[in-house]
């Protein structure tokens, strides 16, 4: 079987058949008459290295190396080559390799493959489960997943840590369509799986849970479950609510134990009992948010601590500690001090200019690394990242990007505001640094035509090397374009992050043809991290459109503070705010999506347009 070498790079629909189509013929080879259900490998020639040993090989030094897609394509060469339990395993070592490097539908059909070639070996088909659920949930299929999790406990032979894992997402997606109880069952038998300072995390999710509903839910829970210490967690739970002091309340769960000799024992810690919904208390080995409280930033801050709060939830990755500062950047370095001491082991923040220099005047080499979520270049550090959520990084990868693609010159459009400003100069340094040229930068008012200014400078000759970068929300934009396009109707119209929200106006039919790069999360929201937003749809029901970006911000902080502490630097992670790289001088680098507006609708694209296209 010779597989295309794009495979991986075409279109999701065309590539799922291509996979397909690949599988079948895989299945169908014509070897001996053994059938491949057969519980060994088929016999083969006895030659120092198998037909599939070089394949093989060369998979499992790609997947070493972080190649997972070219890893998956080699796994698949050295199945075709062989037959039986190892044409099976190879197949589902694509499939994890393939689920490794973001190919959600193509693990899904080796998987399926799997498991419609083998039912005998339980172990086998559990695997296979496991990752086609996986491969479901990353493409927001979570009742097919539910299915495969829930069977995949029925097999006695899955691994513990994976028993778990599967156990807290059951509990997650049990959650989101409102069946609480389900859910704390799943969260109360998962806990005698674990250990160490997951049971503290599973224990917070158990009282989260519980806190969420009221005490009559509870009571008419106690009557439901027959399952001895799903009652003992509901007992605990009505007994903290009838006993707000301290000090009462223990003696109350005291006497209820006594009470109950026949329930087995919970082994609550002292936070369990004193501070049940308190999950902000203090862990060794938290990833802190150091974040503003007060004033517009308060609602910003929310939404980030719910990213990453969502984050490890999904991960079951350490723990989030919110440590919130109040706008004076002297307490905001006494809070960092603080938070190294109780053994935060990373901070993501501050996020106010003045903070992050306030954090970096106290910072010590050897105190924890910090993501500072600024853009003061001023502030370098070892140790001390920098991950900007502003658009000037719009700005920075349109000049990159188009100088690469071989455009040459550019006309500059932007309102006459500070954000404007900002974001043209960035632009403009860029572009100059890389050797590009301008032919004229304009201002216009928000809301107005293009002023005469603007008009005599798109009057001139353009040509195919030539574009407009346009600094414009999706409120202003209409007009812009329409103004530019009855100048010069052919130019091209680049513009950094031209949504506010996921969507576009009512009134988008003039900004056709225009191009723009933001963040997976509003060109794509149906299929960047499906999981995650839903369950940030359940903690931000409200949110606004700056709220959910920011909420993609603390999805991704999280991700990034794991890479820091597994000091893995080298592979890019592709997040939910666009793809993230290591950059010199500690700046994380975010390579966002390209769209094109077309008859009012968004419409995704692989790269920047060439000159000419």
């Amino acid at each position: 079987m010779k597989l295309p070498t794009s495979l991986f790079h075409l279109p999701r629909l065309t590539a799922t058949l291509a996979v397909a189509a690949a599988l079948s013929a895989c299945a169908s080879m014509p070897h001996k008459p053994a059938p491949v259900l057969s519980t060994a490998p088929a016999p083969v020639a006895t030659a120092a290295n198998p037909p599939e040993a070089a394949s093989a090989r060369q998979a499992d030094a790609l997947l070493a190396e972080g190649h997972d897609l070219e890893a998956a394509k080699d796994y698949i060469k050295a199945a075709a080559a062989v037959q039986g339990k190892t044409q099976l395993q190879y197949l589902l070592k694509a499939a994890q390799a393939s689920l490794q490097g973001n190919r959600a539908p193509v693990a899904v059909l080796l998987a399926d493959e799997v498991l419609r070639l083998e039912h005998d070996d339980n172990g086998l088909r559990g695997q296979a489960l496991w990752v086609r659920a996986q491969g479901l949930m990353d493409q927001g299929q979570t009742p097919r997943a539910k299915g495969n999790l829930e069977e995949l406990l029925t097999i006695a032979s899955t691994p513990q840590n994976v028993r778990a894992e599967a156990m807290g997402t059951l509990a997650t997606l049990y959650t989101q369509e409102g069946h609480e109880l389900t859910a704390l069952n799943f969260l109360i038998e998962r806990d005698s799986l674990l250990s160490g300072a997951a049971i503290h995390k599973n224990h917070q999710r158990i009282h989260a849970l519980l806190d969420s509903v009221s005490s009559a839910r509870i009571q008419n829970w106690q009557g439901r479950s027959g399952n001895p210490l799903v009652q003992e967690w509901l007992a605990i739970a009505l007994i903290s609510r009838h006993n707000p002091d301290p000090d009462q309340r223990k003696a109350a769960i005291n006497a209820w134990m006594a009470a109950h000799p026949g329930h087995p024992p919970i082994n609550f810690t002292s936070h369990d009992e004193l501070n049940v919904a308190d999950t902000t208390s203090s862990q060794e080995g938290s990833i802190c948010a150091l974040l503003p409280s007060t004033g517009s930033y308060a609602r910003l801050s929310q939404a980030l601590s719910a990213g990453m709060e969502t984050a490890a939830q999904l991960t079951s990755g350490p723990a989030v500690k919110l440590l919130q500062s109040t706008g004076n950047p002297s307490y905001t370095a006494v809070l960092f001090e603080r938070g190294v001491k109780e053994g935060c082991q990373i901070f993501v923040g501050p996020l106010l200019p003045q903070d992050i220099n306030a954090v970096a005047s106290v910072r010590k080499p050897s105190d924890p690394p910090v993501i500072a979520l600024g853009s003061d270049a001023g502030v370098q550090q070892p140790g001390l990242y920098t991950f900007s959520l502003s658009r000037d990084v719009a700005a920075r990868q349109i000049a990159n990007q188009g100088y690469a693609a071989g455009y040459r010159r550019v006309y500059v459009l932007y309102p006459q505001d500070s954000s404007g400003a900002a974001i043209q100069a960035d632009f403009i340094d860029t572009w100059k640094k890389l050797g590009g040229s301008v032919a004229g930068v304009a201002t216009y008012l928000p809301g107005h035509s293009l002023n005469g200014q603007a008009q005599q400078l798109l009057s001139g000759t353009s040509s195919t090397h030539d574009f407009v970068f346009l600094v414009a929300d999706s409120k202003n934009a209409n007009a812009a374009v329409s103004a530019i396009r009855s100048i010069n109707s052919h130019i091209p119209i680049f513009s950094p992050a031209l949504l506010h929200g996921a969507t576009l106006p009512s009134d988008a039919q003039n900004l056709s043809g225009i191009e723009s790069v933001d963040m997976p999360w509003v060109i794509q929201p149906a299929t960047t991290k499906p999981q995650a937003a839903a369950l940030l749809h359940t903690s931000l029901p409200n949110a606004s459109d700056a709220q959910w970006r920011m909420a993609a911000f603390g999805l991704d902080a999280y991700q990034l503070a794991d890479k820091i502490l597994a000091k893995q630097f080298s592979q890019p992670l592709k997040g939910a705010t666009g793809t993230l790289h290591f950059g010199k001088e500690g700046r994380i680098v975010r390579d966002m999506e390209w769209m094109e507006v077309e008859n009012g609708a968004i419409v995704p694209l692989p790269a920047i347009p060439k000159p000419g296209s």
